[in-house]
């Protein structure tokens, strides 16, 4: 059974990383979406829901009829972008390489081969899996829309990589992008017009005051300026305007009203062009689910279950921000986004262990 467990997730996970399923190729995320449902169809008696938005595709698996499983599982299709060979799965040393090895097509063949062995099993468990494809630029039309459409459950786990520990909170994220006015004149002479450069200097060096950046890994909210843009002038010339964006990840115990609060005033001069908002995940993990998970994590691997917090955003805050119960939970691997991604087998085949007890166990 390991044996053959362990080659068909390594198959279906190299499988799956041939599909170029870029955020820009509405073709490549439909086509390794078809590939998903392929698979499912051969599942008898599975409930099988396909929808699209904004052309991005979802599926919602459960073992039985209903919008509301006790457990829902959840995994993202969608990648990064990556150099060609990346795409290309390679083997060895008990790895994967490539894109999508680690997040998360790796986790994705757990689910499918989770969803197989389940619907086999004597007694169908309540079980619902979803699987997105517009994770990695935000969730709005992926998890977000089915949580909106009525997708509800009692827990929510998301197969992210977590190196077998439980992410069970982390932050929220502000995108906001502002515009600053300028009075345009010859580079020669800065007394005749206002430069929007220095304005941004300013502000940019008041609001780090307040928010400084990190040099370690410290629990605190950062804000980081991720793109300025001053249009299309000439090198002598001061800009009539300056648009650029700023990367907020906040901890839960300062709210993003604040945060907005502190930008305003550091920019009093600017409009805002744009704001998006992720709302942190603030799972407690003494919730009698996750308690439950990291008991079934510790018996397969034979270690205790690490609890801890992470810094990007993910999928799981949808749920999380509706009061339900979710966590991160998923294999080893390293190169998040890197140019050497990688998953390894061995965690793999736990992860599927893992979930087959605390789910049959449940």
């Amino acid at each position: 059974m390991t044996s053959m467990l362990r080659d068909e997730l390594v198959a279906l996970t190299s499988d799956m990383m041939r599909f170029r399923s870029t955020a820009d190729r509405p073709d490549q995320l439909a086509a390794v979406m078809d590939y998903v449902a392929r698979y499912l169809e051969t599942i008898p008696g599975l409930c099988i829901h396909r929808s699209v938005s904004n052309d991005k595709p979802a599926i919602v698996a459960t073992l039985h009829e209903t919008h509301a499983p006790a457990l829902m599982l959840n995994g993202h299709l969608d990648v990064v972008v990556g150099r060609p060979e990346q795409f290309e799965p390679e083997v060895r040393d008990g790895r994967i390489y490539g894109r999508a090895s680690q997040d998360m097509k790796g986790s994705v063949a757990v689910l499918l081969r989770l969803l197989k062995d389940l619907a086999a099993h004597e007694v169908r468990p309540d079980l619902g899996v979803q699987f997105v494809a517009d994770e990695e630029i935000g969730g709005e039309h992926g998890t977000g829309r089915l949580l909106a459409e009525g997708w509800r459950c009692a827990c929510f786990i998301v197969l992210e990589p977590t190196d077998m520990g439980i992410c069970h909170a982390h932050k929220g994220a502000l995108w906001v992008e502002m515009q600053l006015p300028g009075v345009p004149a010859h580079g020669s002479r800065p007394w005749a017009g206002q430069n929007p450069i220095l304005a941004f200097y300013a502000g940019l060096e008041t609001l780090l005051q307040r928010f400084p950046l990190l040099e370690d890994a410290a629990w605190r909210t950062t804000v980081t300026p991720t793109m300025i843009q001053t249009g299309d002038g000439s090198p002598n010339q001061i800009p009539p305007v300056l648009q650029f964006t700023l990367d907020v990840r906040h901890i839960p115990t300062d709210s993003s009203e604040m945060i907005l609060d502190q930008v305003r005033s550091a920019f009093p001069t600017a409009d805002y062009v744009k704001c998006r908002y992720a709302p942190p995940l603030a799972t407690s993990p003494d919730e009698p689910a996750i308690q439950r998970l990291a008991e079934m994590n510790r018996q397969v691997r034979g270690q205790a279950t690490r609890f801890y917090s992470e810094h990007y955003s993910t999928d799981a805050r949808f749920y999380g921000a509706a009061g339900i119960p979710a966590v991160c939970f998923g294999p080893v691997g390293a190169g998040l986004h890197s140019d050497e991604e990688w998953v390894e087998i061995d965690s793999l085949t736990q992860l599927y262990e893992v979930l087959w007890r605390y789910i049959c166990a449940g």
